[in-house]
C-alpha cells in the first residue's frame, strides 16, 4: 500500500467517524478531535499531490549524431520518481536539416514553468525556435517549427510560462529580445517594442532572472565591457539597465550558463575562468544594483586545479530550487569532481560540504530538477570505453547527495554515436 492509499483510506475513516458528531471532539485547535484529524489528513494529502505534481519523469537530452548519416534531435530519458534515470527513453531524432527541426546540431533545450512543452534551439545554419509537446501518455507532438526571430543561444521563461527572454547573437551588438508564449498552443511569437531588443555587448554566456524583482541578468565574456548587465523591467515594453551595469566581477565570466539567482534572498552566483576560486557571490537590490559579497570570491575545494570543461552550451554550477545548495563541476590534479556548497542566505557566503563525488571526463549540462530530488550531469568515460553518459545523484531535503543507483547511464558511443548537448528536466504536471 503506498502513501497516498494510506492517506485515502484514513480520510474516509475520518469521514465515517464524523457522521456521528461529537460537539467536544470538533475543535480544530485540539490535536485530539476529529476536526483536527481531519485538517492534517487533508493537508497531507494536499502535500502529497503538489509533490507528485512537480515530480520528475524524464530528463530531455539534445543529441547529435556527427559521422554518416549526420543526425540530430533529443532524446526524453524515464526517471523513476523513487530511483532516478532509467536508460528507456522517447525521442524525436531525425535527419540534420538547416531548413528544419532539427538543424546541424541542438544547442540548447527549455522547458517552460508548469508546462510539459520542450522549446529546441537548433544552432547555428538554422537558428530556429522548435516546440514539442510531450504528452502524459508520452506522445510527442511537433507545435512549431518557426526561424526568423534573431539567432537564440539561452533562452529564459518567467514563472508564469508566459514570456520569455532570449539572447540574439547575430545582431552587433548582441541583444536580448522579449518573446511572448501561448499557453494553451504553446506557441511563440516575437514581443518586441520600446525598450525591447536592448544590447549586451558581445558573446553572452549566461541568461537569468528575478521574477520577484522583474530582473533579467545577462553575463559576457568577450570584447569589453565584460560582466554582468542587470536590466530593470517596468513594463510591458519597457526597461533600464541598473546602476553601473555591465557590473565587472575582476574576472571573466567563463563561458558556461552560469547564472544562479536566489530570489528570495536578492542573491546572484557567477562563475570565472579563476582556477582557484571560480565562484562570485553578489547581492543585488530590487533595482538590480549589485555589490560583491565580502568573501567573493569562492574556492569549491582547497584542492582545485582547473574549472570544469567551458562551451557556450555547457552548465558546471547549478542551483537547488530551495535555494540552499549549489552544485560545482570542477578539475583536481587530473579527476574531475562534483562538490555540493552550503548558501548562507543571511550573508550569501558558500561553505563547501564534505559531500563530493568523483565524475566521468568532461562533465557539463549540470541540472537539478524541479522537485529538487535528483541532480543530472553528462560526461564522457575517455579511453576506458569510449563512452558519452549520463550521471546523476539523488537529494533529500536534509541535505544528503547519494549517487544514484542506475547511474551512469550510456548515451552511445564517442566515435560514431549520439552526443548530449544540452539537458533539461521534464516535471509531472496534470
Amino acid at each position: 500500500m503506498n502513501h497516498l492509499q494510506r492517506i485515502l483510506i484514513f480520510i474516509s475513516i475520518t469521514s465515517f467517524c464524523l457522521q456521528c458528531e461529537v460537539p467536544a471532539l470538533n475543535n480544530p485547535a485540539d490535536p485530539l478531535s476529529d476536526e483536527y484529524g481531519k485538517n492534517v489528513a487533508l493537508s497531507q494529502l494536499i502535500a502529497f499531490w503538489l509533490s507528485e505534481k512537480i515530480a520528475p519523469d524524464g530528463l530531455v537530452v539534445a543529441v547529435t549524431k556527427s559521422t554518416l548519416p549526420y543526425e540530430a534531435g533529443f532524446r526524453i530519458y524515464r526517471v523513476d520518481s523513487d530511483l532516478g534515470l532509467t536508460s528507456e527513453f522517447d525521442s524525436d531524432v531525425r535527419t540534420a536539416t538547416t531548413a528544419a527541426f532539427p538543424g546541424c546540431s541542438p544547442v540548447r533545450v527549455a522547458v517552460p514553468p508548469s508546462s510539459r512543452d520542450i522549446i529546441t534551439l537548433t544552432g547555428a545554419g538554422s537558428h530556429r525556435f522548435v516546440v514539442h509537446r510531450y504528452g502524459i501518455d508520452r506522445t510527442l507532438s511537433l507545435l512549431q517549427d518557426q526561424n526568423g526571430m534573431g539567432s537564440p543561444s539561452f533562452v529564459k521563461f518567467t514563472s508564469d510560462g508566459k514570456t520569455a527572454f532570449s539572447t540574439d547573437t547575430g545582431t552587433d551588438p548582441n541583444t536580448i529580445f522579449q518573446l511572448a508564449r501561448d499557453k494553451n498552443s504553446g506557441i511563440l511569437s516575437l514581443n518586441n517594442g520600446g525598450s525591447y531588443p536592448f544590447s549586451v555587448g558581445c558573446t553572452p554566456v549566461s541568461l537569468n532572472i528575478s521574477n520577484q524583482d522583474n530582473l533579467v541578468f545577462t553575463a559576457t565574456s568577450s570584447t569589453l565591457p565584460l560582466g554582468i548587465f542587470s536590466f530593470k523591467k517596468t513594463g510591458e515594453y519597457s526597461g533600464a539597465f541598473a546602476s553601473g551595469s555591465p557590473y565587472d566581477p575582476a574576472d571573466n565570466p567563463s563561458q558556461n550558463n552560469n547564472l544562479c539567482v536566489v530570489e528570495n534572498d536578492r542573491l546572484l552566483y557567477m562563475t570565472s575562468n579563476n582556477a582557484t576560486t571560480p565562484i562570485y557571490g553578489f547581492r543585488y537590490d530590487e533595482n538590480g544594483n549589485m555589490s560583491l559579497l565580502p568573501n567573493s570570491p569562492f574556492s569549491p575545494d582547497p584542492a582545485i586545479t582547473a574549472v570544469a570543461t567551458g562551451d557556450n552550451s555547457s552548465t558546471s554550477l547549478a542551483l537547488n530550487p530551495d535555494g540552499r545548495y549549489l552544485a560545482y563541476l570542477y578539475q583536481a590534479s587530473g579527476t574531475f569532481y562534483l562538490r555540493l556548497i552550503s548558501i548562507d542566505p543571511t550573508t550569501g557566503n558558500l561553505t563547501p560540504t564534505d559531500q563530493k563525488f568523483s565524475v566521468g571526463n568532461g562533465p557539463k549540462y549540470l541540472e537539478w530538477d524541479g522537485s529538487g530530488r535528483f541532480l543530472y550531469l553528462a560526461s564522457d568515460t575517455g579511453g576506458s570505453t569510449n563512452n558519452f553518459q549520463l550521471e546523476y545523484f539523488s537529494f533529500t531535503k536534509d541535505g544528503v547527495l547519494t549517487r544514484g543507483v542506475n547511474s551512469p547511464i550510456t548515451v552511445g558511443a564517442m566515435t560514431g554515436g549520439f552526443a548530449p548537448r544540452h539537458m533539461k528536466a521534464i516535471q509531472r504536471y496534470y
